[in-house]
């Protein structure tokens, strides 16, 4: 825990004083001493209802610390009713004269019919008819303090759970109302209250809940304090921050510590600045530079948005990394994060990953050195309290200690090798650190010179630092884009295999391998051929026949699914299925080893590879079984991946439903599953918004204009085909060909045939040469060499075009430009093995040579 300063330092600062809000804080010497006055409660012992181990654990926490910020404190620890209304009272005549009135209270609470009641440990369960005699109604009391004091702060930690049996009721001068199940609302004396003739000038109230509006908050561990507690011990103290600071400080420190389970909320309606403290805290010393920093980041996180909000708590729920860490990392990419979801989810999992790795390895490591020791547990705790910055600057001091040591190191050989594993150590944990702050190639620099100091001491560690090294670099030129950097991973990993024995299997020669495939896998995405992706196949073709299965299961189903993804990438740029029907074998065999209970997102995820790889199975090979089983996969898939777990890869496997029902629907002439199609497009596009992933919606109109396209091809009216135009023209927006060359060709491919369609059944000749314009847009990107599937494809739709226009016009010319292109497109399919298609083609071709004949 970050350390309070003593008592003797407040003394120094202890006062209390406002600036009028449109005008600059108040300085020091400008402050007027103010008196401040304190009731704090703590009801833990009930007679009738559980008993709370940790209120008066929190009174008294909190009663030491207003007492050192100079507040005329009283407290009471488990008073009953008639002792808890004489406090109460006496603390409302204490007020008068005071300038400031605060009032903390810990232990149950509950909320009924608009009222928040204070809940004494004689509250009687079997006795709530009159509440009067048994609770103590917050709403009065504020009022008492708004006719007495200018400024009343009541913090209520009291929102747990309801502790009355469920459906209780109490009864009021007002009459009976329902007890809530969990938490405190907003009280009626929370609003700003009418002054009275005699009561000083109010200068507004604060009324600070421990949880949301209707949710319960935690207790805390027995023995310690509450999280809502431990946050004000914590930062109501800090100088040079307004109260309304402090409070957004209190309620994001909770929010972090409990990893976003509880968040508090404060109902404020002050008129001008308060301060506690006369002066901001001097940054001097360890803790303050961490302390400093955690506290920027809280108000940092507090106007964090709420779809960023859900990332990082999905991404740090996954692998059970501090979250308030994870927000400082963020915080470290400063002007670098993603703006699209997808990519800021990819990545955060990406360094919660690595995180967890962090903090497992360093639970192992040693140190001798005394300043060391301290360096590197203030890093740790600068890290854990989301302070990057902080933490890299006690890392460096750490290096600087070493380059000392370094060269005073004369001792006997086992000695030196000791304490070049622990320099080695500290280069690692600064380029973990550099690694989560993703300065990727400084740690790659860490973890080389961490490799030097043990090469010749330690071959398991020299190779764990050069295989650390090896990703650090991979990762810069995955998430920068640098195919060099993607080069220069694969060359180190190359060295990282050299430094382990190669006569026999060790899970430490597969995970090199594996690492250094998905290089190759990243690098051969990005070029024009398919030569390095074949050879990132065969990489983890070799990995999961090598027998790593008996040995380590976990890495074999790894190797599988990365096995899977390799070749459907790879099937994309192939004409035959078998790649595809490959990868489905891969994705179904490292499901046999992930355990859908206990990893529930992996498991989803391979299973949707899956799905994906049958889907495109049945699409290549018009099979309409494969895609009823990819449907089935994909609704098996959704049992487990809901929208709560993780949002956009639920709404990636909605998108795939939709592809799958759309083209069995199609091919089946089933409008009811082309309708099922729309539905799950839809459903999909209510998450993938175009705000906040514009690609994938735009990915998601085309899906859905296929859809609609498909339904107006069965409908007499042309209702669903200019639906489905407007979504194709939608996704040009984003789909540019500046961004999206290939998908910009598909989407024009398909606003090409629907306005042809719409052309032919309108009798709208200019409609179709728009369609057409449309499909030479799309020829400009699909060329015969780059996608020669869809090429093939595109040739036929132009023949079908041509020869209406053609037909139409009685011109001999646009039907013969329409055979050449039918018979392009025919002979393609023909040599690369789809004959289920020739019966398409010769029934066009006949067309053709029948329109050709009528006019000779």
């Amino acid at each position: 825990m970050v350390g309070r300063p003593s008592g003797s330092i407040f003394a120094a600062l202890l006062a209390l004083f406002f600036a009028i809000i449109s005008h600059a804080p108040a300085k020091a010497e400008d402050a007027k001493p103010m008196r401040g006055v304190a009731l704090v409660i703590g009801e833990s012992h009930y007679d009738n209802l559980p008993a709370l181990p940790n209120p008066a654990n929190d009174a008294r926490s909190v009663e030491r610390l207003l007492g050192e910020l100079d507040f005329d404190v009283t407290s009471v620890t488990d008073g009953d009713k008639a002792k808890l209304d004489r406090s109460l009272q006496r603390f409302v005549e204490d007020a008068a004269g005071a300038d400031v009135a605060l009032l903390y209270y810990s232990g149950h609470g509950i909320e009924a019919g608009g009222e928040n009641y204070l809940v004494p440990v004689s509250a009687d369960p079997s006795s709530l008819a009159d509440a009067g005699k048994n609770l103590v109604a917050l709403s009065g009391l504020l009022a008492e303090l708004k006719a007495k004091v200018p400024v009343a702060i009541v913090l209520l930690d009291a929102c747990r759970t309801n502790p009355f049996p469920a459906g209780a009721t109490i009864t009021t001068v007002s009459g009976s109302a329902s007890v809530a199940a969990a938490g405190l609302d907003l009280t009626r004396g929370a609003a700003p209250l009418a002054d009275a003739t005699d009561a000083p000038q109010s200068l507004g109230e604060v009324i600070g809940f421990a949880a949301e509006p209707g949710h319960a908050a935690l207790d805390g561990d027995a023995g310690g304090n509450s999280p809502y507690a431990a946050a004000l011990i914590k930062h109501l103290a800090a100088g040079g921050f307004a109260f309304g600071d402090v409070m957004t400080m209190v309620a994001e420190e909770v929010y972090v510590q409990t990893g976003g389970r509880q968040r508090p909320w404060t109902n404020a309606s002050l008129r001008r600045l308060l301060y506690f403290g006369l002066s901001p805290e001097q940054a001097t010393g360890d803790d303050a530079a961490i302390r400093g920093e955690h506290r920027k980041l809280l108000l940092t996180i507090a106007a964090t948005p709420p779809d960023t909000r859900r990332i990082v708590e999905a991404a740090a729920n996954s692998e059970a990394v501090p979250l308030g860490t994870l927000y400082g990392l963020l915080a470290a990419l400063g002007t670098d994060v993603p703006s699209d979801p997808r990519e800021l989810d990819q990545l955060l999992r990406g360094q919660t990953e690595r995180l967890k790795t962090i903090i497992a390895e360093r639970q192992a490591l040693k140190s001798t050195d005394v300043d060391i020791v301290r360096l590197s547990n203030l890093a740790e705790k600068a890290l854990a309290d989301g302070a990057v910055t902080a933490a890299i600057q006690f890392q460096q001091q750490a290096k600087a200690r070493i380059a000392q040591l370094s060269k005073t190191v004369d001792q006997a050989e086992a000695d030196v090798k000791a304490r070049r594993i622990e320099f080695a150590e500290v280069y690692s944990r600064s380029g973990d650190t550099y690694f989560l702050a993703f300065q990727q190639m400084k740690a790659a620099d860490d973890y080389g010179k961490a490799f030097e100091q043990v090469k010749k001491w330690d071959a398991g560690l020299a190779w764990h630092y050069k295989l650390a090294q090896a990703n650090a670099i991979r990762a810069y030129g995955t998430f920068r884009g640098d195919n060099k950097a993607l080069q220069d991973s694969m060359r180190t990993f190359t060295e990282a295999a050299k430094l382990l024995p190669q006569d026999h299997l060790t899970p430490q020669l597969v995970m090199t391998q594996n690492d250094f495939g998905l290089a190759m896998f990243m690098y051969g995405e990005r070029q024009s051929d398919s030569a390095s992706l074949e050879q990132a196949v065969g990489i983890f073709s070799n990995i999961v026949s090598s027998g790593i299965k008996q040995v380590d299961p976990s890495l074999w189903a790894e190797a599988q699914s990365n096995l899977g993804t390799a070749l459907i990438s790879l099937g994309t740029r192939k004409s035959g299925p078998e790649q595809y029907e490959q990868a489905a074998v891969a994705f179904r065999s490292a499901q046999q080893v992930i355990s859908r209970a206990q990893q529930p997102l992996k498991w989803a995820l391979a299973r949707r590879g899956e799905a994906d790889a049958v889907a495109w199975i049945g699409l290549r090979g018009n099979e309409p079984d494969r895609l009823r089983e990819a449907v089935k996969a994909y609704e098996d898939v959704l049992t487990t991946l809901t929208r709560d777990l993780d949002p956009l890869s639920w709404a990636g496997v909605q998108d795939s439903l939709g592809s799958a029902l759309w083209a069995i629907g199609d091919r089946l002439d089933d409008s009811e599953l082309l309708h099922k199609a729309v539905q799950a497009y839809t459903a999909a596009l209510s998450e993938n918004t175009r705000e906040r992933v514009p690609l994938w919606w735009a990915a998601g109109q085309n899906n859905l204009g296929n859809a609609l396209f498909s339904i107006g091809q069965r409908e007499t009216g042309m209702a669903s085909l200019e639906l489905a135009t407007e979504a194709y023209r939608r996704a040009l927006e984003e789909w540019t060909r500046e961004r999206e060359p290939f998908n910009w060709a598909t989407a024009h491919n398909n606003l090409g045939r629907t306005l042809v369609v719409t052309g032919e059944r309108s009798g709208d000749e200019a409609t179709i040469e728009a369609g057409l314009a449309s499909y030479q847009e799309a020829l400009k990107e699909w060329t015969r060499q780059s996608a020669p599937l869809q090429w093939a494809s595109l040739q036929g739709s132009v023949g079908e075009a041509l020869l209406i226009l053609g037909r139409d016009r009685s011109d001999a010319k646009l039907i013969g430009e329409a055979r050449q292109a039918m018979q392009t497109a025919w002979t393609f399919y023909r040599d690369a093995g789809y004959p289920q298609y020739d019966g398409y083609f010769r029934e066009h071709m006949a067309q053709i040579d029948k329109a050709l004949a009528s006019l000779k």
